[in-house]
């Protein structure tokens, strides 16, 4: 075919693929396409022009209308066979582009683990996953990504693989793209490309009316379709098409900001929506309801489900019977008004179009057009939203809750739809993306309703909830105080009240106030228990809640009774295998481990482990969580290897998802640190505990409890190193905060006493070593029992600072009942045991327990 300068086009391949590539999210061709051959061939070769490893963005720039994003398509169907995989990433928004490199990891099948149960993928394992397998080109190389109408350009080159195998394509009207890739320009259509485009669509036009027609059109591209579809479909004369168009659209000049392309472009669709306004009503109200929606593809399943809501009647009546809404959908197709994507069931209209029927509306009828969008997306709304099998649904419809603006209506169920795609969104894995959500419809709600408003109060929990997930402790507290002050005064529902007891409780331990959660979650159980009986489940979630504060102010023989209750109502409630069940074995498994009975809380947790990733899989977020405990378990047991290798594994896969500052990674890498040391990588252990350490601090501060665990494991570390002074410094600083914060008998405390004892026996100062582990000794005995695997260690430390003194007959003595002690609660060849025989000092570690 011949270009515009009549010169045969000679387009340039690269290594031509034996079969055409993988297209992962490609629109339709376009079947109009006419000319641009010398543009498609500027694009090959500028990205030809660039070395095979850089990824380079090629931005398509020009004004709207002009094709940018058809160029890209038609490059991308021409040059099919010359890549293995091409990936269309809508790229307007940030959530679109994770969703779009989602659904390529799923087809490459290159996110592991990076699918919970059913096969969905999550946001934050398959992102980096994919990116990463584009960067190695494992399994492909020589991939193609088009990112489609990129405006913000940090965000999106963001998502730009690091020196991969494959090329980028960026459509976009920002100039600014200039500053970091070499642009191409795109103009509006020569005029040859122009007439033989509406020749094309009527075969009936002249030469000459073509390019009539074309002059007033300013060749602009879109107009130009637009033009040719209604002059096909309504054999309209050239010289009434000329005089529609004389008349133009002056709505579009005073627009604000008044946009960069012609009238022309409005004039044409002008003519098409008078002519469909005549012949179906209902078709063009319609089309303004979608108008408020995204320029994404909306699913046509929205429409057909959507009967009995308030919306006019004349699209009432098209929603109620199929026929009438195919042939709604037909004519605007007919029209080139909406295009029409039969694979995916989907209608989707130009960002223009949209932009020019908002602007014919008055304030009054706009309102009445988003009312009626926010009415079709809430009668759409998908079920749970923690179910994989539902996310697909939430992923199409979020692009248009966000652009509806839907967080404004004060309508119950389409808050309730707002509601669960925040929750949608974090179970998916954007924490980022819900919580940005959650703010806009606390921000929105509580304007308008006050703070006493149900959905509020629930919204303020959850950003709180969110907050805290990304970091952002300070800010998420006051918003669940204030929730909680507001349930209190309220006359509603005491369900209320008690969520946001147990909201607050889990705030106070980010904030390391262990009594005041405490104190806060036994409320919540006491009035749940009182008000609705000890099996309802806002009761179990109350109990579970206590359980946790119990464990974490060292309790966890008082914690076991409960926690094991609370397991088997919620069995019997929810069922064996479900996520609430398991969460609440894993707290029980954890309370029989640090209550000492390492052999017992291995063997459980190993099998809520199987129940988990056979429920589950090896990737959802709870099934690492009680991995983590069970390494632990694993370690405390005596299986060292075994341990450090899952510990390694759900570290590394908790940072895929999370993010190594995330608090999950930063419970794990703890955990690693200790399992680095106990193998003997002393240095390694070191450098992960002084990150791991830095990463609490920023994140829960200095005088957390964990911060203040992680910090005596890494003097045991720096022990282990031979730098014994080192290590006393940071023991000492962690004792005293946590003799201040949580108090001088709290396990954690008494734990990093015996620490403490081993850098004054490591410093030979023996009288030092046996005064703090006699005190200890009392103190252990007491506090965790006589025969928990702590006392039983400092009974064997101090029997080593009592033979270091000269003292061997009490040595002996205290040395026999510790190995006897021992023997009587762990394995043979428990290390901790097999130290007490042979008369070595013993190291406990300390692991963070689930906030």
């Amino acid at each position: 075919m011949p270009d515009s300068s009549g010169d045969p086009v000679r387009l340039m391949p690269t290594t031509t693929t034996a079969t055409p590539a993988l297209l992962v999210n490609v629109p339709l061709r376009t079947t109009s396409f006419v000319g641009r051959q010398a543009l498609l061939r500027a694009v090959q070769e500028q990205l030809q022009a660039q070395d095979t490893r850089a990824v380079l963005p090629h931005a398509l720039h020009g004004l709207g209308g002009v094709g940018k994003s058809q160029l890209a398509l038609e490059y991308v169907y021409t040059h099919q066979h010359d890549y293995k995989v091409i990936c269309w990433i809508p790229a307007e928004r940030e959530s679109l582009i994770v969703f779009a490199l989602a659904g390529l990891a799923a087809h490459l099948g290159i996110a592991p683990g990076g699918r919970d149960s059913l096969g969905a993928p999550s946001a934050n394992t398959a992102v980096p996953a994919v990116l990463e397998a584009l960067r190695t080109g494992a399994p492909y190389d020589n991939w193609l990504l088009v990112f489609d109408n990129a405006e913000d350009i940090e965000m999106a080159r963001s998502y730009f693989p690091t020196n991969g195998p494959g090329k980028v394509i960026v459509t976009s009207r920002n100039r600014h793209w200039e500053r970091v890739a070499t642009p191409l320009q795109v103009n509006v259509f020569e005029r040859q490309e122009s007439v033989e485009l509406l020749q094309k669509r009527s075969p009936d036009l002249t030469p000459e009316d073509a390019d009539r027609l074309a002059e007033a059109l300013g060749d602009l591209p879109l107009a130009v379709e637009q033009a040719g579809a209604w002059r096909a479909v309504t054999g309209m004369l050239v010289d009434e098409c000329l005089d529609l168009l004389a008349q133009g659209s002056p709505e579009i000049l005073e627009l604000d900001p008044n946009p960069d392309y012609p009238v022309s472009v409005a004039a044409a669709w002008d003519i098409s929506l008078e002519r469909i306004r005549e012949n179906n009503p209902g078709a063009r109200q319609l089309l303004d309801i979608c108008a408020g929606m995204a320029p994404e593809p909306i699913p046509r399943s929205m429409l057909r489900g959507s009967r009995s809501v308030g919306i006019p009647p004349e699209v009432d009546a098209l929603l109620r019977e199929s026929i009438k809404l195919n042939r709604a959908v037909r004519d605007l197709s007919q029209f080139s008004l909406v295009k029409v994507d039969p694979r995916s069931d989907t209608i989707q209209m130009h960002r223009l179009l949209q932009t020019v029927l908002l602007a014919k509306l008055s304030a009054e009828e706009r309102a009445l057009v988003r009312d009626a969008t926010h009415q079709l997306l809430a009668a759409a709304k998908p079920g749970s939203c923690s179910s994989p099998t539902e996310w697909p649904a939430y992923q199409a419809l979020l692009p248009h809750v966000l652009a509806s603006l839907a967080v404004i209506s004060t309508d119950i169920y389409v808050r309730e739809l707002v509601y669960d795609t925040v929750h949608f969104l974090y179970f998916w894995g954007d924490h980022e993306g819900a919580a940005d959500l959650a703010r806009q419809a606390w921000n929105a709600w509580s304007a308008v309703s006050g703070e006493e408003d149900i959905h509020v109060v629930r919204t303020a929990r959850t950003l709180s909830f969110l907050l805290r997930q990304t970091g952002g402790i300070p800010e998420s507290i006051p918003l669940v105080e204030r929730a909680l002050e507001v349930s209190r005064r309220s006359d509603g529902d005491p369900e209320e009240l008690i969520e946001s007891l147990v909201e607050l409780a889990d705030g106070r331990r980010y904030q390391g106030r262990f009594e005041e959660a405490w104190d806060l979650s036994k409320k919540a159980t006491e009035l749940a228990r009182d008000l609705f009986g000890p099996e309802d489940p806002t009761t179990l979630r109350g109990t579970h809640s206590w359980g946790v504060d119990l464990r974490l102010r060292g309790q966890f023989r008082e914690a076991l009774p409960l926690d094991r209750e609370n397991a088997r109502l919620l069995e019997v409630l929810f069922g064996p295998t479900s996520f609430f069940t398991l969460n609440s074995l894993n707290g029980l498994s954890v309370g029989m481990r640090e209550s000492g009975d390492y052999p017992s809380a291995r063997d459980f947790q190993e099998d809520v482990h199987r129940q988990a990733r056979t429920a589950f899989g090896e990737e959802h977020p709870l099934t690492l969580r009680i991995a983590r405990d069970l390494a632990v378990c694993r370690r405390r047991d005596g299986a060292l290897e075994e341990a450090a290798k899952l510990a390694e594994e759900t570290l590394q896969r908790f940072i895929t998802r999370y993010g190594p500052d995330h608090f999950d990674a930063l419970f794990t890498a703890t955990n690693v640190s200790v399992d680095l040391r106990l193998a003997g990588d002393h240095e390694g252990s070191r450098r992960l505990g002084e990150t791991t350490l830095r990463g609490y601090v920023a994140r829960l501060g200095e005088n957390h409890a964990h911060t203040l665990l992680t910090k005596a494991n890494l003097a045991a570390t720096h022990r282990a190193l031979g730098a014994p002074e080192q290590a006393q410094e940071l023991e000492d600083d962690a004792a005293r905060r946590l003799t201040d914060t949580v108090g001088p008998r709290h396990i954690t405390t008494l734990t990093v006493a015996i620490g403490q004892a081993n850098t004054a026996y490591a410093l030979l100062d023996i009288e030092r070593a046996h005064k703090i582990d006699s005190a200890n000794l009392a103190e252990l005995a007491e506090v965790a029992g006589e025969d928990h695997p702590l006392t039983l260690s400092c009974t064997a430390n101090l029997a080593l600072d009592l033979r270091r003194l000269g003292r061997g007959a009490e040595a002996d003595e205290i040395q026999r009942k510790a190995v006897a002690g021992f023997s009587r609660v762990v394995r043979d060849d428990n290390p901790w045991l097999l130290a007490a025989r042979q008369g070595r000092r013993i190291e406990c570690d300390m692991a963070p327990m689930p906030l």
